[in-house]
C-alpha cells in the first residue's frame, strides 16, 4: 500500500458517497468535507442512481458502503467501470469474501468500516492517484485462502523475477491494464501477456489479484 502525498486544495478530489443509511451518509459527508482537499459532489443511498450520478458529476472516488440498496454493489462496481473508467470505487467493507470480489470485479481498494478519518483520506488519495489501496492487516486472510499457500502457510515462489518482470509487476500492483503496462514499458500487449505468465508462474499463482496480493504482502511494489 503506497502512501499518498497530501491533495492540492486547489484541485480537491471530487468524490461520491453511496450509502444505504442516511445518517451514516450524511456523517460521512461532513467529516469528509471537513478534509482539505476533498470535496463531496453528492451522496446517495442506490445502487442504480450512483450509475446517473457518476456519468453527470463524473467524480474521481466512488466511496462504496455495502447497505446501498437497488443493485448488487459487484455489479454496481462493474458498471461504475464500465461506463466511467476514471471513477475509482473504494470500498468500506469487512467481509472478506465481498472484497476479493469486488477487487476482481474492479474496485480500486477498500477501508475497514472501523478506519479512522485521516487513515479514509489517505484511501481516497491513494486510489485517485492509480494505488491499489488494501489494508496490510487483512491480507493476511486473503493470502491463507489463495491457491499459492503451501500447506505451512508461506507462499512458495518457484523462481526469483527479472527486473522487467518486477517492473510489470509493479505497474499492475498499481492497477495497471495490460495496455497501460505496454504503454509505459514502450512493448507490445502480447509481451505484457508473456511477462505475466512467466509472474504468474514464479510466483505460483494464477490470477492478476493474487499476483498483486503476494506483492502488496512482500513490500515489492
Amino acid at each position: 500500500m503506497a502512501s499518498a502525498e497530501r491533495q492540492d486544495v486547489a484541485n480537491p478530489i471530487r468524490v461520491l458517497i453511496v450509502a444505504g443509511q442516511r445518517l451514516f451518509r450524511e456523517a460521512l459527508g461532513a467529516l469528509l468535507t471537513r478534509e482539505e482537499g476533498i470535496e463531496i459532489v453528492s451522496a446517495t443511498d442506490h445502487g442504480i442512481q450512483a450509475i446517473d450520478v457518476v456519468n453527470r458529476l463524473r467524480p474521481n472516488v466512488v466511496l462504496i458502503e455495502l447497505t446501498a440498496p437497488g443493485l448488487d454493489v459487484i455489479e454496481l462496481i462493474r458498471m461504475i467501470r464500465q461506463t466511467s473508467p476514471e471513477a475509482r470505487p473504494l470500498m468500506l467493507a469487512e467481509d472478506e469474501t465481498v472484497i476479493f470480489k469486488a477487487l476482481k470485479a474492479g474496485a480500486k481498494g477498500y477501508v475497514s468500516n472501523n478506519a479512522s478519518v485521516s487513515d479514509l483520506r489517505k484511501a481516497i488519495e491513494g486510489v485517485h492517484q492509480g494505488d491499489l489501496w488494501v489494508e496490510r492487516k487483512l491480507v493476511a486472510g486473503f493470502l491463507e485462502g489463495s491457491a499459492f499457500v503451501g500447506d505451512e502457510g508461506a507462499a512458495r515462489p518457484q523462481g526469483a523475477l527479472t527486473a522487467r518482470e518486477h517492473e510489470v509487476l509493479r505497474l499492475l500492483t498499481s492497477g495497471g491494464r495490460n495496455k497501460d503496462i505496454a504503454h509505459a514499458l514502450l512493448v507490445s500487449e502480447k509481451t505484457v501477456k508473456a511477462h505475466l505468465n512467466n509472474i504468474f508462474r514464479k510466483l505460483n499463482v494464477t490470477r492478476r489479484l493474487q499476483a498483486v496480493l503476494y506483492a502488496i504482502e512482500r513490500g515489492l511494489r
